[in-house]
């Protein structure tokens, strides 16, 4: 133990740790990194290195809050739950902020988009077998082991419902041998109709239990049952709202985790191309934005994942008219977006990638004649890349709306509104 262990914190990283240093006899000016701790707070926090755990708060911040969930800290979940709503909103701005600054943009931002607790609709858990009992929750901060979790008020109400089933459905998979090698995930999710649950693990699905699933009690909990992708059970096609079309999203797929995101995302991407008649989705997925913009305009969509484009293919052809034309092709946007010629007879681009960004393709829409572009992010550093490419190549940022919804953590989405 070092013989100062009081910190002060001056800031917040961009992960949600506290940044400081010693209160006294500081030798080296290293930073130190202080999890769960607030600007203005003196902590003890013993030990060696440059992270450390606070053992005790001395003199807490004014902005310190109790957290609402008993997991938080042993959960790698949640980082910020310590920290009152007004001064948690003004540091996440600042992350999109500082990452703008960073590449020379300057643009005053749209308050952030906010939503309430227990909104989430989509979650990724993980179980693993322990001294032959299953732990089912999320990982622990800096950790592979499971938090084991009776409830999470992250979560919508239908989730929450929908655990005590994920456990019982656990124990019919451990009764086959899933678990013995490695960990199980399953993504739930939500959907307009009931709950939908895709499950992955090492190895393979016997012809027994893929039997025996409807049959099973914790069958009962959901509309459709996925194993490593294949779906096993499905009384129901999950269904999601997008704009007046409803799309069955492919078992385990990425969809936007909070629906009431979306919607916001969706309407300012919407309303910003509403004019053009022809618009490109790129990184489309199964079709939350394109969907929405064919009610405006002819949308074609492009994406990598051949089952993301089959949904919303079927999703289209079963609004019976109601939407303009959407066309799409499978395409790998990182190794061949598409060129500035490709994109003449498109006024409109909407995009929203990985968190890798768009660099390639921003490149060639700055080489491009379209008029209006909606740039979907969820990760600032890279968002603010692509908007300085977007720029030099002759657009006009009107706007940028930070979106948080993954509340309590440092992620952050983020709407930015282009026009040549």
């Amino acid at each position: 133990m070092e013989k100062d262990a009081l910190i002060y914190i001056r800031t917040l990283g961009h992960q949600g740790d506290g940044i400081g240093a010693p209160v006294a006899g500081d030798t080296t000016g290293e930073a130190l990194y202080v999890p769960f701790t607030l600007p203005g707070e003196t902590v003890r926090a013993p030990g060696k290195g440059a992270r450390r755990m606070a053992a005790e708060i001395v003199s807490a911040s004014v902005d310190r809050i109790e957290p609402f969930c008993d997991h938080f800290i042993r959960c790698g979940g949640c980082q910020l739950q310590h920290m009152a709503e007004p001064a948690y909103l003004q540091w996440k701005t600042g992350l999109l902020a500082a990452a703008l600054e960073r590449e020379g943009i300057e643009k005053p931002l749209e308050p952030i988009r906010h939503y309430p607790r227990g909104s989430r609709r989509r979650a990724v858990l993980t179980a693993q077998k322990s001294r032959g009992q299953w732990q089912f929750g999320y990982s622990g901060r800096r950790s592979h082991d499971v938090v084991d979790i009776a409830a999470c008020p992250i979560l919508c109400g239908e989730l929450q419902d929908s655990l005590p089933a994920v456990r019982l459905f656990l124990d019919l998979l451990g009764r086959h041998g899933i678990g013995r090698r490695g960990t199980v995930r399953i993504v739930l999710l939500a959907a307009e109709n009931g709950i939908d649950c895709a499950v992955s693990f090492t190895g393979s699905a016997a012809d027994r239990l893929i039997r025996e699933i409807p049959a099973h009690t914790a069958a009962k909990a959901f509309l459709r049952i996925a194993l490593n992708d294949e779906i096993v059970f499905e009384r129901q096609r999950p269904v999601l709202k997008a704009g007046t079309a409803l799309v069955a999203p492919p078992p385990g797929s990425f969809v936007q985790a909070v629906a009431a995101t979306e919607n916001d995302m969706a309407s300012l991407a919407v309303d910003h191309l509403a004019d053009c008649r022809k618009v490109a989705d790129l990184f489309c997925g199964s079709g939350a934005f394109a969907l929405r913009l064919a009610q405006n305009s002819v949308v074609h969509a492009a994406e990598s994942e051949q089952a993301a484009l089959d949904a919303l293919d079927r999703a289209w052809r079963e609004t019976g008219g109601r939407l303009k034309a959407l066309t799409h092709e499978r395409r790998d946007l990182f190794k061949r977006p598409f060129m500035a010629a490709e994109l003449k007879s498109f006024d409109g681009v909407a995009f929203d990638p990985p968190r890798a960004g768009a660099e390639a393709q921003c490149r060639e829409l700055a080489k491009s004649t379209v008029k209006k572009i909606a740039a979907i992010s969820c990760n600032p550093q890279t968002l603010a890349r692509d908007l300085h490419i977007l720029i030099d190549g002759g657009y006009r940022l009107k706007s940028v709306t930070p979106v948080d919804q993954f509340a309590f953590t440092p992620h952050l989405e983020a709407v930015a509104l282009l026009e040549r």
